[in-house]
């Protein structure tokens, strides 16, 4: 695919992914606790990086009360060595919700993105069984995803 425009929206049985620039900027701003003006800018360089294909963020929606937890997906990506940094970010959700996010993520990097090692530096909302489950294993400072 040449673009990642096809890529949104993705759905879980719970949630819905979406580009940010889906959701109102308040939400994305309350979530990210950042200002109006700060959050403005952060999904535009967001959203240029993901048209770009250097990155593919989406804001996490709970898809029955449309509320939106959380963002994620990837950075730093590099598709020609098959790698990328993985991230979520928000609010702490219950172990059984991550692991739907989780395996979502990395399954869609390796099937769709075909990325054979994701790094994953902050795991700090992420239960460190929900990473074991999704196959990620603790190196020094962060956990890897190897295909």
């Amino acid at each position: 695919m040449s673009s990642f425009e096809g890529y949104h929206p993705l759905l879980t049985p719970l949630f819905r992914f979406d580009w940010l620039t889906q959701f109102k900027l308040k939400n994305v701003a309350d979530l990210t606790g950042n200002d109006l003006g700060a959050t403005a800018d952060w999904v535009n360089t967001t959203m240029h990086d993901t048209m770009n294909r250097t990155a593919l963020t989406w804001g996490i929606e709970r898809r029955r009360i449309h509320k939106l937890v959380a963002w994620g997906g990837f950075r730093e990506l590099d598709l020609t060595a098959h790698t990328g940094k993985i991230g979520f970010y928000g609010k702490r959700l219950p172990a059984s919700e991550q692991q739907e996010i989780v395996d979502r993520l990395v399954h869609f990097g390796h099937e769709e993105l075909q990325l054979t090692t994701l790094t994953l530096a902050d795991a700090g909302k992420l239960d460190t069984a929900v990473l074991a489950a999704a196959g990620f294993q603790k190196h020094a400072d962060s956990w890897q995803w190897r295909a």
